[in-house]
Protein backbone atom coordinates (compact mmCIF):
# COMPACT_ATOMS: atom_id res chain seq x y z
CA UNK A 1 0.00 0.00 0.00
CA UNK A 2 0.87 3.79 -0.43
CA UNK A 3 0.28 6.59 1.06
CA UNK A 4 -2.78 7.45 -0.96
CA UNK A 5 -4.52 4.23 0.33
CA UNK A 6 -7.34 4.24 1.71
CA UNK A 7 -9.89 1.35 2.92
CA UNK A 8 -13.46 1.81 2.66
CA UNK A 9 -15.96 -0.72 4.35
CA UNK A 10 -19.25 -1.40 3.06
CA UNK A 11 -21.97 -2.32 6.21
CA UNK A 12 -24.58 -3.18 3.16
CA UNK A 13 -25.45 0.72 1.95
CA UNK A 14 -26.23 1.05 -1.30
CA UNK A 15 -24.69 4.26 -1.26
CA UNK A 16 -21.21 2.65 -1.10
CA UNK A 17 -20.11 2.80 -4.67
CA UNK A 18 -20.64 6.82 -4.37
CA UNK A 19 -18.26 6.84 -1.16
CA UNK A 20 -15.33 5.12 -3.44
CA UNK A 21 -16.55 7.51 -6.51
CA UNK A 22 -15.51 10.90 -4.98
CA UNK A 23 -12.76 9.35 -2.77
CA UNK A 24 -11.30 8.03 -6.14
CA UNK A 25 -12.37 11.47 -7.48
CA UNK A 26 -10.28 13.04 -5.20
CA UNK A 27 -7.18 11.11 -5.70
CA UNK A 28 -7.29 8.25 -3.61
CA UNK A 29 -6.86 4.63 -4.36
CA UNK A 30 -9.94 2.64 -2.53
CA UNK A 31 -9.24 -0.95 -1.01
CA UNK A 32 -13.24 -1.77 -0.64
CA UNK A 33 -13.99 -4.30 1.81
CA UNK A 34 -17.27 -6.00 3.51
CA UNK A 35 -17.93 -5.23 6.78
CA UNK A 36 -17.91 -8.68 8.08
CA UNK A 37 -13.86 -9.24 7.28
CA UNK A 38 -12.95 -5.73 8.65
CA UNK A 39 -11.87 -7.34 12.19
CA UNK A 40 -9.60 -9.57 10.31
CA UNK A 41 -8.08 -7.08 8.23
CA UNK A 42 -4.64 -5.45 8.50
CA UNK A 43 -5.04 -1.41 7.88
CA UNK A 44 -1.18 -0.95 8.32
CA UNK A 45 -0.19 1.40 5.79
CA UNK A 46 -3.29 3.01 4.87
CA UNK A 47 -4.03 6.96 4.60
CA UNK A 48 -7.74 6.79 6.47
CA UNK A 49 -10.35 5.16 6.92
CA UNK A 50 -13.74 5.49 5.67
CA UNK A 51 -17.18 3.20 6.85
CA UNK A 52 -20.00 3.43 5.06
CA UNK A 53 -23.91 3.13 6.87
CA UNK A 54 -26.21 0.40 6.07
CA UNK A 55 -29.47 -1.13 6.65
CA UNK A 56 -29.36 -2.53 10.19
CA UNK A 57 -30.27 -0.89 13.14
CA UNK A 58 -28.81 -1.01 16.91
CA UNK A 59 -32.06 -0.13 18.86
CA UNK A 60 -33.88 -3.18 16.84
CA UNK A 61 -32.94 -5.48 19.71
CA UNK A 62 -29.99 -6.45 21.96
CA UNK A 63 -29.49 -9.31 19.90
CA UNK A 64 -29.32 -7.29 17.02
CA UNK A 65 -26.79 -4.61 19.31
CA UNK A 66 -24.81 -7.01 20.11
CA UNK A 67 -24.31 -8.75 16.78
CA UNK A 68 -23.40 -5.25 15.38
CA UNK A 69 -20.87 -4.32 17.76
CA UNK A 70 -18.83 -8.02 17.58
CA UNK A 71 -18.81 -6.99 14.08
CA UNK A 72 -17.60 -3.74 14.68
CA UNK A 73 -14.59 -4.77 17.35
CA UNK A 74 -11.51 -3.32 15.19
CA UNK A 75 -12.66 0.16 15.95
CA UNK A 76 -11.25 -0.69 19.60
CA UNK A 77 -7.59 -0.78 17.92
CA UNK A 78 -7.96 1.54 15.12
CA UNK A 79 -5.43 4.48 14.97
CA UNK A 80 -5.94 5.45 11.64
CA UNK A 81 -7.70 8.81 10.54
CA UNK A 82 -11.51 7.36 10.28
CA UNK A 83 -14.68 8.94 8.93
CA UNK A 84 -17.84 6.59 10.02
CA UNK A 85 -21.24 7.40 8.14
CA UNK A 86 -24.83 6.65 9.36
CA UNK A 87 -24.28 3.15 11.23
CA UNK A 88 -20.40 3.63 11.20
CA UNK A 89 -20.78 7.12 13.60
CA UNK A 90 -22.85 5.12 15.38
CA UNK A 91 -20.38 2.28 15.89
CA UNK A 92 -17.57 4.64 16.60
CA UNK A 93 -19.63 6.23 19.23
CA UNK A 94 -20.82 3.19 20.96
CA UNK A 95 -17.24 1.54 20.65
CA UNK A 96 -16.46 4.92 22.78
CA UNK A 97 -18.59 4.93 25.90
CA UNK A 98 -21.53 6.63 23.60
CA UNK A 99 -25.47 5.74 23.43
CA UNK A 100 -27.80 5.05 20.34
CA UNK A 101 -31.36 5.71 20.45
CA UNK A 102 -34.65 5.76 18.56
CA UNK A 103 -35.44 9.36 17.22
CA UNK A 104 -37.04 11.27 14.55
CA UNK A 105 -37.46 8.93 11.53
CA UNK A 106 -35.39 12.05 8.94
CA UNK A 107 -35.47 10.80 4.88
CA UNK A 108 -34.54 14.28 3.39
CA UNK A 109 -31.94 16.89 3.78
CA UNK A 110 -31.18 18.72 6.71
CA UNK A 111 -29.45 22.25 7.71
CA UNK A 112 -26.55 21.15 9.93
CA UNK A 113 -25.33 23.34 12.08
CA UNK A 114 -21.32 23.73 13.03
CA UNK A 115 -21.09 24.15 16.91
CA UNK A 116 -17.53 22.89 16.99
CA UNK A 117 -15.07 24.50 14.06
CA UNK A 118 -13.20 21.40 12.03
CA UNK A 119 -11.41 21.13 9.09
CA UNK A 120 -14.17 18.33 8.06
CA UNK A 121 -16.36 21.50 7.30
CA UNK A 122 -14.21 24.02 5.70
CA UNK A 123 -15.35 25.77 2.40
CA UNK A 124 -18.42 23.77 1.73
CA UNK A 125 -21.11 25.55 -0.51
CA UNK A 126 -23.90 24.65 1.61
CA UNK A 127 -24.24 22.97 5.22
CA UNK A 128 -27.80 20.95 4.01
CA UNK A 129 -26.32 17.53 3.99
CA UNK A 130 -28.96 14.49 3.03
CA UNK A 131 -30.30 12.34 6.24
CA UNK A 132 -31.59 8.88 5.78
CA UNK A 133 -31.89 7.25 9.63
CA UNK A 134 -34.22 6.83 12.50
CA UNK A 135 -31.18 6.61 14.92
CA UNK A 136 -28.72 8.99 16.30
CA UNK A 137 -26.51 9.30 19.54
CA UNK A 138 -26.07 10.23 22.70
CA UNK A 139 -22.01 11.61 23.03
CA UNK A 140 -19.84 10.44 25.88
CA UNK A 141 -17.01 11.95 27.68
CA UNK A 142 -14.53 10.84 25.35
CA UNK A 143 -16.23 12.75 22.72
CA UNK A 144 -16.27 16.00 21.63
CA UNK A 145 -19.89 17.10 19.79
CA UNK A 146 -18.97 19.13 16.19
CA UNK A 147 -22.39 19.64 14.29
CA UNK A 148 -26.12 19.33 15.20
CA UNK A 149 -29.64 19.79 13.25
CA UNK A 150 -33.03 20.66 14.65
CA UNK A 151 -33.79 16.90 15.03
CA UNK A 152 -30.73 15.27 16.45
CA UNK A 153 -28.21 16.81 19.02
CA UNK A 154 -25.13 15.04 17.47
CA UNK A 155 -24.85 15.38 13.32
CA UNK A 156 -20.97 15.12 13.70
CA UNK A 157 -18.43 14.07 16.44
CA UNK A 158 -14.68 13.56 16.92
CA UNK A 159 -13.47 11.17 19.70
CA UNK A 160 -10.99 13.28 21.62
CA UNK A 161 -8.05 11.54 21.98
CA UNK A 162 -8.14 9.54 18.60
CA UNK A 163 -8.57 10.75 14.55
CA UNK A 164 -11.75 9.09 14.65
CA UNK A 165 -15.26 11.10 13.59
CA UNK A 166 -18.54 10.55 12.87
CA UNK A 167 -21.35 12.03 10.71
CA UNK A 168 -24.96 10.93 11.20
CA UNK A 169 -26.06 12.04 7.81
CA UNK A 170 -24.50 10.92 4.36
CA UNK A 171 -22.40 13.13 2.75
CA UNK A 172 -21.98 10.80 -0.41
CA UNK A 173 -25.55 11.74 -1.46
CA UNK A 174 -25.36 15.53 -0.89
CA UNK A 175 -23.89 16.87 -3.84
CA UNK A 176 -20.54 19.44 -4.27
CA UNK A 177 -21.05 19.60 -0.14
CA UNK A 178 -20.75 16.27 0.63
CA UNK A 179 -18.04 15.93 -2.16
CA UNK A 180 -15.77 18.42 -0.12
CA UNK A 181 -16.83 17.39 3.28
CA UNK A 182 -15.45 13.49 1.98
CA UNK A 183 -12.18 15.66 0.33
CA UNK A 184 -11.61 17.91 3.84
CA UNK A 185 -11.81 14.85 5.62
CA UNK A 186 -8.92 12.92 3.33
CA UNK A 187 -7.05 16.17 3.59
CA UNK A 188 -6.84 16.48 7.47
CA UNK A 189 -6.24 12.74 7.35
CA UNK A 190 -2.95 13.62 5.89
CA UNK A 191 -1.75 16.19 8.30
CA UNK A 192 1.15 14.90 10.26
CA UNK A 193 -0.34 16.05 13.84
CA UNK A 194 -2.77 13.13 14.53
CA UNK A 195 -5.25 13.18 16.41
CA UNK A 196 -6.53 16.22 16.07
CA UNK A 197 -8.85 18.09 18.27
CA UNK A 198 -5.15 20.03 19.12
CA UNK A 199 -4.90 20.05 15.61
CA UNK A 200 -7.49 22.32 13.79
CA UNK A 201 -5.29 23.51 11.01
Amino acid sequence: MNSKDIVTINCGSDKFPKIVNIAEYHGYKTISIDLQDANQWDFTGSTAVIISGGPHLFTESPQKHDQLMQSFQFLKHLELPTLGICLGHQAIALTFGGQVHRGEERRKSDNITVITPHPLFANLPSNQFSEDHCEGIHPSKTMQVLAQSDYYSVEAFQITDRPLLGVQFHPETSGEQGAQLIGNFLLWAEQPAMPGLNSQG
